[in-house]
């Protein structure tokens, strides 16, 4: 398995020359897409209805969830990044530190699978796209392998769906996000449209 993720890596990651366009595309997709993030729950809070919230909320906690699952298995197996052991070439500076599965890729790809387990099919699908895009880039410019970002859609899905399964259990995530709407509306003295 760890052959094929290194000839992959190599099949992926930049050459020795590549082009200048392109590894400003691949800069931005994996340095600042991330920041599309808050700004797109905030904007499904704020423009959404109820189900567009709720989509939020649950992908959000799913993201969490994930995230400390990615933690765990960082701390257990710390597989080094591509640069740590001389592999490719790197383009973006990073710390030397464990990169399975990929942060940036674990947070898309639950935040996508989050949003089309409640509904939102085409939200999920361009935010699972933009995913893969930014796992190409991290790849491409040398501080992840192909695996950590396979091994942070195996993260995401399961983070996703369970969350999505927890909050249905007795209407907590209607109270959930009732208790939110309610907080919200104090604090900013909005009525959210039902």
């Amino acid at each position: 398995m760890e052959h094929w993720n290194h000839s992959l890596f190599l099949l992926i990651n930049a050459g020795s020359h590549p082009s200048t366009a392109t590894i400003q595309i691949a800069m931005f997709l994996a340095q600042w897409l991330i920041y599309s993030i808050p700004l797109l729950l905030v904007w499904l809070w704020v423009k959404g209805d109820r189900t567009e919230r709720s989509a939020a909320i649950n992908s959000a906690l799913g993201v969490g969830l994930a995230l400390a699952i990615g933690q765990i298995i960082t701390m257990v197996w710390p597989h080094p990044r591509p640069f740590m052991i001389g592999l490719g070439h790197a383009l973006l500076e990073h710390k030397p530190e464990a990169s399975f599965p990929s942060d940036h890729a674990t947070v898309f790809f639950t935040l996508g699978f989050g949003m089309m387990l409640s509904g939102l099919r085409k939200f999920g699908g361009f935010v699972l796209l933009s995913g893969a895009l930014v796992g190409w880039s991290r790849v491409f410019l040398g501080v992840h392998f192909p695996m950590d970002i396979i091994g942070a859609s195996l993260v995401a899905l399961p983070s996703a769906w369970l969350v999505r399964q927890l909050l249905r259990q007795n209407q907590c995530g209607d109270r959930l996000l009732s208790l939110l709407e309610s907080m919200y509306g104090k604090v900013f003295r909005i009525s959210l449209v039902r």
